[in-house]
């Protein structure tokens, strides 16, 4: 009972608060402690604590908010002779279509006859001139047809590929695969036709091999459209292993017309990156890699596959039903004419879509055009033959991604800016953790027991006293 005793008025006498202050390594601390010091003294080394504490709390908030939002910097790098660059990737897209073709559709889908019932088979031409057209940014189009219900479950891209049929690419001499895209039917080199493949199944489709473009090759492409039928024809260029993107930065359109005859030069701008670009959080450095996949209904990481999916998933969360011209999301409902419209009403396309660049990317531009025109009014050369000719011109000078504030040296900042205001490191903090736990067992053993009943077997139960 003696040492008990002696044990809790050892616990009572010792000061817990000069030993915090004497083991911290904070400056200013230990005078907080000392009973020789004014109050005044104590006071105001209490103030520049706090004081300095402020300044490295808010120091290391802005070292914290540099990282998250600037933790990259853009340098330009050399790279004439160093390294080749994939050839770049072509879309054609038309709007043909021939009379014949026309009414065949209209007798096999809707079994009218134009010489029959006149009325009704230009009620159906029309709509089929205008889901030829069809869009993802014109879906209104499709008003004047809204309450037809023959027009619903029908199998729009069988019914273009039928529209289209003559136009539709020849496997010599280049190989070129029908996809549908988000401006309706057309043709392609990307390497990702398994997501536009219009004959209903994720598989890819047969296209030219990737090539490789050097300082010391010849970077040029030749390529007569749609076998010489006069058709207006839109040209999309972008990176062959992307799908074409209209109205975006990483696709040029280029408007070919009908009957001319066009050589185009392309710049290349070349974006890569560091290793150690790799070890920041995607959301730092704002990009991704192909491997980086974050995609439902697509893989690897591309930002094209990223705006299509984050489309299907407005769409469906909006009209439970997807438009289609997205192969992507297979069993996910077609919509029909009215979900379309449901679509253009609810404004789909201003949804927000959070798709990061890839960290190592490729963009062009056109620097040089040169057209041959035999007239697109008063045509006479009959024997004219469309021709597309693009060049590739290879940069020079690229940028790259290049990590000025890595997270090594961010936890570096935050003990240079603890040490500078208080002096203190990661180790003070190691030791205050040691005497908290320490404090913890000496209260624990400290805690007075008291005697409750005899147990059965006559020895005294104890139970730890607790205040109220």
């Amino acid at each position: 009972m003696e040492h008990q005793e002696d044990s809790k008025e050892k616990c009572r006498a010792h000061d817990w608060w000069a030993e915090f202050c004497q083991d911290s390594a904070v400056h200013g601390m230990p005078y907080l402690a000392r009973r020789d010091l004014h109050w005044v003294e104590r006071l105001f080394w209490l103030a520049m604590i706090l004081a300095s504490a402020y300044y490295a709390i808010s120091s290391c908030y802005s070292q914290w908010e540099r990282f998250r939002n600037n933790p990259i910097v853009y340098e330009y790098e050399y790279l004439f002779a160093l390294r080749n660059f994939t050839f770049i990737g072509l879309t054609f897209c038309t709007t043909y279509e021939t009379e014949e073709q026309v009414a065949k559709l209209i007798r096999d889908t809707w079994a009218v006859d134009p010489t029959q019932d006149p009325a009704k088979a230009a009620y159906y031409k029309e709509f089929l001139y205008v889901l030829n057209r069809l869009r993802y940014n014109n879906l209104e189009t499709l008003k004047p047809f809204e309450n037809d219900t023959t027009l619903s479950n029908l199998a729009y891209v069988d019914m273009l590929l039928a529209l289209q049929e003559k136009v539709l690419p020849s496997p010599r001499p280049v190989l070129m695969a029908p996809i549908i895209t988000e401006v309706g039917l057309c043709q392609s080199t990307s390497q990702l036709t398994r997501y536009g493949n219009p004959y209903g199944r994720l598989e890819t489709l047969n296209v030219t091999p990737v090539r490789q473009c050097g300082f010391f090759n010849e970077c040029q492409f030749m390529h007569k459209p749609f076998n010489s039928i006069q058709t207006h024809v839109f040209l999309y260029m972008h990176d062959v292993n992307e799908l074409m993107l209209p109205h975006d930065r990483r696709t040029i359109t280029f408007d070919a017309k009908t009957k001319s005859s066009y050589v185009l030069k392309l710049l290349i701008s070349s974006i890569s990156a560091d290793r150690e670009v790799r070890n920041l959080p995607v959301a730092y450095r704002k990009c991704r890699y192909h491997d980086e996949n974050n995609l439902r209904y697509y893989s690897p990481y591309h930002p094209s596959l990223c705006r299509l999916e984050c489309r299907i998933n407005w769409a469906l969360s909006m009209c439970h039903c997807k438009p289609f011209f997205y192969a992507a999301a297979p069993q996910a409902p077609i919509c029909n004419v009215t979900g379309m419209l449901c679509l253009a009403e609810s404004n789909w396309l201003e949804r927000p879509c959070h798709c990061f660049s890839l960290c190592r990317e490729t963009t062009y531009s056109i620097i040089e055009e040169y057209e041959q025109s035999g007239g697109d009014q008063s045509y006479v050369g009959e024997q004219f033959e469309r021709t597309i000719i693009i060049k590739l011109e290879l940069p020079k000078m690229g940028m790259k991604r290049r990590v000025v504030f890595s997270t090594d040296q961010l936890i570096m900042s935050f003990g240079g800016a603890i040490g500078l205001f208080l002096g203190a490191s990661f180790m003070t903090f190691y030791g205050l953790i040691h005497l908290f736990l320490h404090f913890l067992v000496v209260q624990c053993k400290c805690r007075p027991r008291i005697p409750q009943d005899r147990a059965p077997d006559g020895k005294r139960k104890w139970f730890t006293y607790r205040k109220p």
